[in-house]
């Protein structure tokens, strides 16, 4: 099913100028570099960006952030909206309009290597690889039953939860491993 037939898309804001954070500021920005490709969003409070900005449609829960230049990645926007959040243009929203599709889903099939393989075929090239919006809208996705997008969604997150398990505890016996060596 391709994107354009289960959602909406649009481009993040264009900034006129570079992002310099305003401590008040009545916005808080994403940034590409806050997306990564195991479907995370990783925001701390030293890590985003207050502006003045203001988005007609600021994002919402269940929002699909899509990282369309240099590097293509996906994760859900599922954070409470008691803040508003806007993102740059080098950011695309999905706003999935079917609910028979979890936005988890989709991020799992985008970070997924056939999802990058389809980013790969939609990309233009300029200086830095991009996907227009267009091309994207047409992107085309295996939607299985939801009860099935669930299991996958599910095991991508124990998949993801492995790892960082896995990395924490190398870390952790290197660690020993270092102070023993002494």
């Amino acid at each position: 099913m391709k994107i354009k037939e289960f959602g909406k898309t649009r481009v993040g804001h264009s900034f006129r100028k570079r992002l310099v954070s305003i401590p008040y500021g009545k916005s808080k920005v994403i940034k590409p570099r806050n997306i990564s490709s195991d479907r995370a969003l990783a925001l701390e409070e030293s890590d985003f960006i207050r502006s003045d900005t203001r988005m007609l449609s600021p994002l919402k829960a269940g929002d699909v952030l899509i990282v369309n230049k240099g590097r293509f990645a996906a994760a859900v926007f599922d954070f409470p909206d008691e803040d508003t959040w806007i993102v740059p243009s080098s950011i695309i929203v999905l706003t999935i309009t079917d609910s028979n599709i979890l936005p988890a889903y989709i991020t799992l099939y985008m970070n997924s290597a056939r999802g990058q393989r389809q980013f790969q075929k939609l990309n233009e090239v300029s200086t830095v690889p991009f996907v227009s919006i267009t091309n994207l809208r047409e992107m085309d996705i295996p939607i299985p039953p939801l009860e099935k997008q669930n299991l996958l969604v599910n095991l991508g997150t124990a998949n993801r939860r492995y790892t960082e398990l896995t990395m924490k505890k190398r870390s952790l016996i290197n660690n020993i491993l270092n102070n023993e060596l002494r």
